[in-house]
């Protein structure tokens, strides 16, 4: 069976909550490991302004989700978050990818971006950070250490570009319009007497046959004269359109 969006949709909202760490991709964390991993992931990854250690800060954010009760937590960073699902969950990508090989793999657009899309945040001409629309003006993102995985509302300023993910291209295709159901054929029927259907649209006309009261012929146009044009099984013909003799239906 194949693996949707809306799977991917669901996933990613299970994550909310979960820790942002580099190269993290479901990388499990406890009570027992978590500063030791943290600290191998993040050496030398540099910190934030307040002089705070990236290393510290996702210490820091763990530890308050342990000391909240937590057993186990899973760490991402922004494309792992994405990767983790797409690679080891569902085998959709054949190999490990960055945020800018996402962008590569997604048809950039200039509308505003969809439920569905990927939106990049670009170093220079490369993607260094990834989030993924889950409806028409939220997305989810490993946003960083002080964050974790969060749910924030879409807006042009914090991205460069957006994206359809080529992964999810036939389900994020317009729905095509229906075919509108022709318009049922109109008839002529015969309402009293037996009347002539001509070669010509007048009573000069030569006699093709003879209709007669009930008779329906499919119409084909109204001559000059205002006579019906019908289709027969002699071929086109004509018939009066006086309405004590005929009626369009």
């Amino acid at each position: 069976m194949p693996h949707t969006l809306n799977e991917f949709i669901v996933y990613l909202l299970q994550q909310l909550g979960q820790p942002y760490l580099w190269g993290g991709q479901h990388t499990k964390l406890t009570p027992e490991n978590y500063v030791r991993v943290i600290e191998r992931k993040e050496a030398g990854r540099g910190g934030y302004p307040d002089g705070t250690t990236y290393a510290r800060a996702c210490i820091d954010f763990c530890k308050k989700k342990f000391d909240e009760g937590a057993k186990v937590l899973y760490a991402y960073d922004c494309s792992g978050l994405g990767c983790y699902w797409l690679c080891s969950l569902t085998h959709l990508y054949k190999c490990d990818v960055n945020a800018n090989t996402m962008m590569g793999r997604c048809i950039l657009k200039d509308e505003p971006p969809k439920r569905g899309w990927w939106v990049f945040r670009l170093s220079g001409k490369r993607a260094s950070h990834i989030g993924y629309m889950i409806d028409d003006e939220y997305l989810i993102e490993a946003k960083g250490r002080k964050y974790g995985v969060v749910k924030t509302r879409f807006r042009a300023r914090d991205w460069s570009c957006w994206g359809i993910p080529r992964v999810f291209e036939k389900e994020l295709a317009p729905d095509p319009q229906p075919t509108p159901a022709p318009e049922p054929q109109r008839q002529v029927e015969v309402l009293g007497g037996s009347v002539n259907v001509r070669a010509s649209d007048s009573k000069k006309g030569r006699i093709l046959f003879t209709a007669h009261r009930g008779d329906r012929f499919p119409f084909l146009g109204t001559a000059p004269s205002g006579w019906y044009e019908i289709d027969t099984k002699k071929g086109p013909g004509f018939i009066t359109n006086l309405a004590r003799y005929t009626r369009l239906i």
